[in-house]
């Protein structure tokens, strides 16, 4: 009897663990992508919703892929910390030596141009020696290259968004900007839906070094490799498609009427 008892209990036991497993697989882990808060890549507006181009991308990654995403908009120190001590799974970053010593390369994800912007009524050159002892604006937290990090010739101005900077090369208290394109033709598009016009024609500019690539990495500490390679998938389709520039540079109208601007 007592047997009897003790083998019924365990069947128990034994479906009661299997219902558990079933649940668990049915119900797959959110993979984390720690994304930093640096406009128009990624930021939260003012109801608390998350926007701008790298989200666009991660639920775009998540729809192709089938792995389930959950984004947290992050300054970009901590992602950086985040994705070295594998607290989070993957993570954009620009491409750089320290991150890429540290973690696992994905894919690239775009290529951005550096722009050295400055009014179209001046004629000064745009290169860091000739704006040498000059007010030179760049967006905080934004990574523009080694070599403007110890650029210690120009007198560098933080700004918050690059609709500031704007205002203060119009006003003629700067003499230059230092922004990608992406942030750019975003600016110039927000812009536009507020009812300011600002063409390409107000401004002169320079390319600023080599150009930087956006991209996705995992964390050398965790174990989504399989996931990886979904998303790695997911990141070429976008790229064939042309999505990623879509997401990233506005659709192909806005950007003709841009370049038709700057002619």
């Amino acid at each position: 009897m007592f047997r009897d008892r003790l083998s019924v209990f365990a069947l128990f036991i034994e479906l009661l663990l299997a219902g558990a497993t079933s649940v668990a697989r049915a119900e797959p882990a959110h993979a984390t992508f720690s994304i930093p808060d640096v406009w128009p890549w990624a930021y939260q507006s003012e109801v608390g919703e998350q926007k701008g181009s790298l989200i666009e991308v991660a639920r775009r990654l998540s729809e192709i892929s089938g792995v389930p995403i959950r984004a947290d908009i992050r300054p970009v120190r901590r992602v950086m910390l985040e994705i070295t001590s594998g607290d989070a799974d993957f993570a954009f970053l620009l491409k750089n030596p320290e991150i890429d010593e540290q973690a696992v390369a994905v894919g690239k994800v775009i290529d951005i141009n550096l722009l050295i912007l400055a009014a179209a009524d001046t004629d000064y050159p745009l290169d860091m020696n000739s704006l040498s002892g000059k007010r030179v604006a760049f967006i905080t937290r934004s990574y523009l290259g080694e070599a403007f990090e110890y650029e210690s010739d120009i007198i560098k101005v933080p700004l918050s968004t690059l609709a500031q900077g704007i205002e203060l090369l119009m006003d003629g208290r700067i003499s230059a900007i230092i922004a990608s394109d992406h942030n750019f033709l975003r600016t110039l598009e927000t812009r536009e839906e507020e009812g300011y016009k600002l063409t390409f024609r107000q401004f002169r500019y320079e390319h600023y070094g080599d150009g930087i690539s956006a991209m996705l990495y995992r964390s050398a500490r965790g174990g989504l490799t399989p996931e990886a390679e979904k998303l790695a998938g997911a990141l070429a389709t976008l790229e064939e498609s042309g999505e990623l520039v879509e997401i990233f540079f506005g659709d192909e109208d806005f950007r003709a009427a841009v370049l038709n601007s700057a002619q």
